[in-house]
């Protein structure tokens, strides 16, 4: 049996034998095929010899797979490479195809260095090592002979020294990043002046000064401003100290360009914001401090992100002209910048000079003539000043009225006018411990002024005639029965046109009775009791019958109180509700009357035919939409703004607006479409 067993790993062995002869024996074209598409890194293939390939090969180090390396007889026993070898050598590497062993660093370095001449072992260079039963020896050997030391040594030096591309791109990056540093820097430096011209911007307040030198003490609120900054903040005092003085980015010229780029970017946010937005267009003309003519434009359309109208000042635009052409190209000029097209204008509001609201060849026609749909809106503002001046006119035969106004402003004029009579009128309040009320001046185009003098002249009039009797001997203009009765009936006349509504001319029809009168004559009686101020009769005028047959029908009044009822208080309220009638009766009245309706659910056929033709929304859709939503119990009713907002939101609760299509297209319409304030007066500017 066991010479059955011999004869049998005898028969193995030589089976062994014949596989590794086949395999030692392989042509020189097998072993080019395992060169080409075994592995890149197999040390039978040659260092390349591109710098760049050869940094990458050397970076990765040796080769060293791990596998069941293959078993070789040398002597009696089978001999294989030892993976721990990798381990106890760190420059060993294995080559697969030749099965063999390799010095890393000499196959590397050693053929190139001169130091290393004839000490050169070609056997962990070229060859290959497979003497595997003599392995550890000779790896000891190889490490201590002169070449692999010169070779470790080459090695080292070139992990540690950084090629000439390598040197390039580190300089290159630090001048990036130096480069990102300053750009860095700078930002926040402009970061700083910007937020300084927006200060100074939006207060409205000068920037230059008179002086800007660095002794000057005038050199204007932004280099003002700048200083102060830079006492707080390092980033901005470094700058000024250390930075190039030729760079500073104080100057005029880069204020200006700093104020034309911020311009710009709000300007671009505005035009991104109306693109294809239905708006309204508002504009008024007045002159500047410097006595040249321009134009004020706003912007109103609906913002579906706030769910609201908002409203843009746009621009301020110079007027070499102000005839219609003029006004109108300047128009033009706005809305091509904001990419506005002439078909998503709904409405334009000015006031009623002849050359904005002509109907022929007026700015208003001459938008008509680019889109026939657009709707003219006289001012409101503007149409109220109107009501109450023809109400205050000469013209209307109301002479006491036009000389109480007269009155009022000569005592602004006379008191305010100087410093020392003012302070008379300061002590004397002081002295009957009256609240002190500055005395307002009228203006001629805003009518709230003609309600804030009369106010304060109401409030600080025991304290005026006192100043001026201590002024002045006779006060007799305003101690008089007559301006107090007016001083009285005009104060809360004035307080309803302060808190414009809608149902203004209602409220002026209900103060027309003689309760609201009799309060008023009482009043204006009690006070002239008070300061001891006669209440003078009824001039009795007699008529003569040889110049007038009719004299016998004329009506005489028999008291002060029918005298000022009839020919003052009642006067007045005529004028002002038949002005009322005349200012407001525009085109847009109907559209005001229909939406209110819409509000409240109860709108006619007419009126939806309104809506119709102006807001291009089906008649049919509305009416039923208006139907359903009568059902509803939570519906908003009224026709203030507020509820005009509140029906806006409502529509966006579980996207309604998407139901009643109509309805809320109209109401959106409406609120860009109109305003009851349209336009700030000239005093705003």
């Amino acid at each position: 049996m066991d010479k059955f067993i011999i004869k049998c790993n005898k028969n193995e062995d030589l089976k062994n034998t014949s596989n590794i002869a086949l395999q030692n024996n392989e042509s020189n074209n097998e072993v080019l095929n395992k060169q080409i598409f075994g592995d890149a890194d197999d040390p039978v293939n040659e260092i390349p010899i591109s710098r760049l390939e050869k940094k990458d090969r050397i970076d990765k180090g040796p080769y060293q797979p791990k596998f069941d390396f293959p078993r070789t007889i040398i002597g009696s026993k089978y001999r294989s490479f030892q993976i721990e070898w990798y381990n106890k050598y760190s420059w060993l590497e294995y080559s697969k195809v030749l099965d063999s062993a390799f010095c890393f660093y000499c196959r590397v370095f050693c053929l190139n260095d001169p130091a290393t001449k004839g000490h050169i072992d070609f056997a962990f260079i070229k060859k290959g090592f497979k003497n595997w039963h003599r392995a550890n020896e000779c790896f000891r050997n190889h490490e201590k002979s002169k070449g692999h030391q010169h070779s470790v040594s080459s090695w080292s030096g070139y992990t540690k020294d950084k090629s000439i591309d390598m040197l390039l791109d580190e300089q290159k990056e630090v001048f990036i990043s130096k480069q990102n540093q300053v750009k860095i820097k700078n930002r926040q430096i402009m970061e700083r002046l910007i937020d300084i011209v927006i200060c100074l911007a939006k207060g409205g307040r000068p920037f230059r000064g008179h002086d800007e030198s660095k002794i000057s003490i005038a050199r204007g609120l932004f280099l003002d401003l700048v200083d102060l900054v830079s006492k707080y903040d390092p980033t901005l005092k470094d700058y000024l100290t250390n930075g190039p003085q030729n760079a500073l980015y104080t100057s005029g010229k880069i204020q200006n360009d700093i104020i034309i780029s911020i311009s710009n970017v709000i300007l671009r946010k505005i035009s991104h914001s109306v693109q294809n937005k239905l708006v309204s267009i508002m504009a008024d003309e007045t002159s500047d401090c410097g006595h040249r003519e321009q134009m004020a434009i706003v912007l109103r359309f609906f913002d579906d992100k706030l769910n609201s109208p908002v409203e843009h000042l746009v621009a301020i635009r110079r007027l070499t002209s102000v005839d219609a052409q003029a006004i109108f190209n300047e128009l033009k000029v706005v809305l091509s910048v904001l990419k506005v097209d002439w078909k998503n204008v709904l409405s334009v509001c000015f006031d009623g000079a002849a050359a904005m609201s002509g109907s022929v060849s007026g700015v208003q026609m001459r938008c008509k003539e680019l889109n026939s749909n657009i709707v003219y809106v006289h001012c409101y503002a503007h149409c109220l000043n109107l009501v109450l001046v023809d109400a205050c006119t000469l013209d209307k035969g109301n002479r006491l009225i036009f000389d109480f106004f007269g009155i009022v402003q000569f005592i602004y004029t006379f008191i305010e006018g100087s410093c020392s009579r003012h302070a008379t009128f300061e002590k004397i309040s002081n002295e009957i411990g009256s609240t002190l009320r500055t005395l307002k001046s009228l203006s001629t185009t805003r009518w709230a002024f003609h309600a804030e003098a009369v106010a304060v002249i109401k409030i600080n009039y025991s304290a005026i005639l006192r100043a001026l009797t201590e002024i002045i001997e006779t006060t007799k203009q305003i101690k008089c029965f007559n301006f107090i009765f007016e001083l009285t009936m005009m104060h809360p006349i004035l307080q309803l046109i302060v808190k414009v509504s809608k149902l203004l001319q209602t409220a002026f029809i209900n103060l027309r009775n003689e309760t609201e009168f009799l309060n008023i004559f009482n009043e204006a009686k009690n006070v002239c009791i008070e300061l001891e101020i006669d209440i003078p009769l009824v001039k009795k005028w007699k008529v003569s019958s040889r110049f007038d047959e009719f004299a016998k029908t004329h009506h005489y009044y028999e008291t002060k109180e029918e005298e000022l009822r009839s020919l003052c208080f009642y006067q007045m309220l005529d004028n002002m509700v038949t002005s009322l009638d005349l200012r407001f009766q525009q085109e847009t009245i109907k559209i005001i009357n229909a939406v209110g309706n819409l509000l409240n659910l109860k709108l006619n056929k007419e009126e939806a035919a309104v809506l119709e033709e102006k807001f291009k929304i089906s008649q049919n859709e509305l009416m039923a939409e208006i139907r359903l939503l009568k059902a509803y119990q939570t519906v908003l009713t009224g026709n203030s703004e507020t509820t005009l907002s509140g029906w806006i939101h409502w529509m966006q609760e579980n996207e309604k607006y998407k139901i009643y299509t109509a309805f809320n297209t109209a109401i959106q319409t409406f609120f860009c479409h109109l305003r009851y304030k349209l336009l700030m007066r000239k005093s705003v500017f």
